[in-house]
């Protein structure tokens, strides 16, 4: 993440660049992952609106201020778009999911436009991200993460270099940022040859 780091006149480091931070999902483990990330630095994460219902993280969620969407509603989406181009305006980073949610065979699907569509409109750079087991780590079926042992494959969080946003197009932006994430992840965890990288 250094490299989004300002340089003041006198040679010092400043703060970290806004970015759009974006991964893959397999796992509720995703999201402290982030946390663990990011330590202090200012972040939003846009999650859909049904995680507010969820004891605890919904909370969390609302209280931290964090920027949620309904996917059925159009005027939400907008809504959605908006708040989110306006945190990355105030400096503030920006978490994503853009599978919209947790894949359930641990494999990488396809990627929304949303949040790349924020990042164009500040010209914020995409930083991809490919989370490594976290479905092994907590999986899908599991209300706590699985006990640690010798066998079970540890998570790994492996950051990619910032992508430039400007003068590309939605899909441009989306396929290279799907492509950098999917080259990241592990064999079980690559998408499937047949899955496309963009839906609406």
């Amino acid at each position: 993440l250094e490299v989004l780091r300002e340089v003041r006149e006198n040679g010092k480091k400043g703060k970290l660049k806004p970015a759009m931070y974006v991964a893959n999902h397999s796992s509720w483990m995703d999201i402290p992952f982030f946390a663990w990330l990011f330590g202090l630095v200012n972040y939003k994460f846009i999650a859909k609106a049904e995680l507010k219902k969820v004891p605890i993280l919904g909370r969390s969620v609302k209280i931290g201020g964090h920027v949620t969407l309904d996917r059925t509603n159009r005027r939400s989406q907008m809504e959605t778009y908006k708040t989110g181009v306006q945190w990355l305006k105030d400096g503030v980073n920006l978490v994503t999911f853009p599978e919209g949610t947790r894949t359930k065979t641990g494999r990488m699907g396809s990627f929304k436009k949303g949040a790349f569509k924020m990042a164009q409109a500040v010209g914020t750079p995409v930083v991809p991200i490919s989370i490594h087991y976290a479905d092994v780590v907590h999986p899908l079926d599991y209300v706590f993460p699985a006990k640690s042992s010798w066998t079970r494959p540890r998570a790994v969080v492996k950051i990619g270099k910032p992508i430039a946003t400007e003068g590309k197009l939605d899909d441009e932006l989306l396929e290279e940022v799907w492509q950098v994430i999917a080259d990241g992840l592990p064999e079980c965890q690559k998408p499937a040859k047949d899955t496309p990288i963009g839906v609406k």
